[in-house]
């Protein structure tokens, strides 16, 4: 085996891998939590959710790697709804002694913390992308443990890879402070404190702090506190001067000339004005609903490959600015560009919160459930009259839809929803996303029996879970992702021995749906084009149609 050096001043040693498993729902379940025997690498190749790891809230997402001592915990907080997916890589470590006595390693993270995080490149993820789906046909054991080994050491390479020292800068001794105004902002602070923490004088960190900020630190510090009211008076219910406090201003009345000279209106009147100011959205599904509301977003952030069709037409429609990048990423930079006076969106990181809270305030942790995020905005924006109707003419909806299916739902034939990913297969739940809350409740569809312990949104599923499932109805999501391809994996499933047996398959009842509407797309108007395509599939396949 290769060895790897951990320090120059301990013993070689050498790390053995023990398992690969998908992550399954378990790791998708708020409140679920799991304790390592082993030491672990966990690869997340789709999706994001928000971990607990030995005390620490962690956010994952799409091409991290999280290596996990031996004796930790981690407990699921964010994740049931979520569209993640990964890799659990056990290994062991032990190290040679004299006389060539092989021990057991105590192998710490390379940061000297309980865990580790890094980002993994898109090339290289795609160059173990076989590694990680289907089981590889090897010659024998030997092949096998040599391209597990391989693995797993090609994943602590990265582990191990040496970042750059920072450099104790101006630049970044100002960054510190700007940290500091961020983290105690509801405290004084003068700016003595701020040039002493950044290691030059007073007149020096005005000069330099002007320069790469675009403003002087005191005001840019006001700034910042109004934004946190503005924050406060949308989500609370507290007072103009108690609010005043809990952001940093002792006078109130101070507070107040600040509030209006940044915003324009007195504290009292804000969240009237709301509805005109300047919004962008990072969610699709956000800007969608906003629309459906009367309320028009200044820009959305998209990526282009996953943005419907209707989506798009909508939002060029209203004029609604896109801001496309790519998959997985918030371009701080562009967002602050378009000098937003509102942020909102899903989940975010906290490191991306406390980069955008410089910008504007945000609103983010909304849910990804139309019904709930609907009565959000209308919470916020005052739209309570408008959100109903929407609900109401969706409650219509389904009801014409289940009298159309009631000889399929009466008759309890089983309809399941396959995703073919580029790193395996996967199954959607029955208790989990709008589209799985629509078919298995809003419709009263039948989940195949073997699914119902599914919890997460999509769950982990081989070829001989198909099989067993062997549903009367299948739905195929070929997964869309960016630099990554399913194609793969959905000819091995169409050459699968598994594949010929399923009964839907048999009886022409597989139907093929597109990842950007049934996973991305359905705010109000996508919901209703998903339920169309349900029942125009279920209705128009052979044995129904003269029915």
């Amino acid at each position: 085996m290769t060895q790897v050096q951990a320090q120059p001043n301990e013993n070689a040693w050498i790390a053995k891998w023990e398992s690969t498993q998908p992550l399954t729902d378990k790791w998708l379940t708020v409140g679920e939590i799991h304790y390592f025997l082993s030491h672990a690498l966990i690869i997340i190749t789709d999706g994001q959710a928000v971990w607990n790891i030995n005390g620490q809230h962690v956010h994952v997402a799409f091409g991290d790697l999280i290596a996990i001592e031996k004796g930790s915990l981690i407990e699921v907080l964010e994740g049931g709804n979520l569209d993640l997916a990964g890799w659990k890589i056990q290994f062991d470590t032990y190290s040679f002694h004299q006389e060539r006595e092989i021990m057991k390693f105590e192998w710490h993270v390379p940061t000297g913390k309980t865990y580790q995080k890094v980002q993994l490149t898109r090339g290289f993820l795609a160059s173990i992308r076989d590694r990680l789906s289907e089981e590889q046909v090897c010659d024998g054991i030997s092949e096998m443990m040599v391209e597990n080994q391989h693995l797993l050491y090609g994943l602590l390479k990265n582990l191990y890879h040496i970042q750059p020292t920072e450099q104790q800068t101006t630049e970044n001794g100002i960054i510190r402070s700007i940290t500091y105004m961020q983290e105690h902002y509801d405290e004084v602070i003068t700016r003595e404190q701020l040039a002493q923490m950044a290691g030059i004088s007073q007149w020096h960190y005005s000069r330099k702090f002007s320069e790469l900020c675009g403003q002087p630190p005191l005001e840019y510090l006001a700034k910042y506190r109004i934004y946190r009211a503005q924050e406060e008076l949308l989500l609370t219910s507290a007072k103009s001067q108690e609010i005043a406090k809990k952001v940093g201003f002792e006078d109130a009345h101070y507070f107040s000339r600040r509030f209006k000279h940044f915003t324009g209106v007195s504290p009292g009147n804000y969240v009237r004005t709301l509805e005109q100011r300047k919004i962008l959205s990072i969610s699709p599904l956000c800007a969608d609903v906003l629309i459906d509301l009367g309320i028009i977003p200044y820009a959305v952030m998209v990526t282009p490959l996953l943005l419907p069709q209707h989506q798009r037409q909508l939002f060029e429609k209203h004029q609604v600015e896109l801001l496309e990048v790519p998959q997985y990423d918030i371009n701080i930079t562009l967002i602050q560009q378009k000098k937003p006076e509102l942020i909102v969106g899903h989940l975010l990181t906290e490191d991306t919160k406390k980069k955008l809270r410089t910008i504007a305030p945000i609103i983010t942790g909304l849910t990804i459930h139309l019904d709930v995020l609907l009565d959000q905005f209308a919470a916020l924006f005052n739209k309570n009259a408008a959100a109903e109707k929407l609900q109401a003419q969706m409650e219509e909806g389904v009801r014409a839809a289940r009298k159309q299916l009631k000889r399929i739902i009466d008759s309890s034939a089983t309809v399941m929803v396959l995703r073919v990913e580029p790193f395996g297969y996967r199954y959607l739940g029955g208790y989990s996303s709008e589209v799985s809350q629509l078919l298995y409740q809003k419709l009263g569809l039948s989940l195949p029996e073997s699914l119902k312990a599914g919890e997460a949104w999509f769950n982990p599923c081989s070829l001989e879970q198909l099989l067993m499932a062997n549903p009367d109805y299948l739905f195929v999501e070929k997964r869309v992702m960016e630099n990554f391809s399913a194609e793969e994996n959905m000819k091995k499933l169409m050459e699968s021995s598994q594949w010929e047996n399923v009964r839907a398959v048999k009886d022409h009842r597989v139907f093929y749906i597109d990842t950007s509407l049934w996973v991305d797309g359905s705010g109000v108007v996508g919901y209703t084009m998903i339920m169309d395509q349900i029942v125009s599939s279920l209705m128009d396949s052979p044995n129904n149609r003269a029915q």
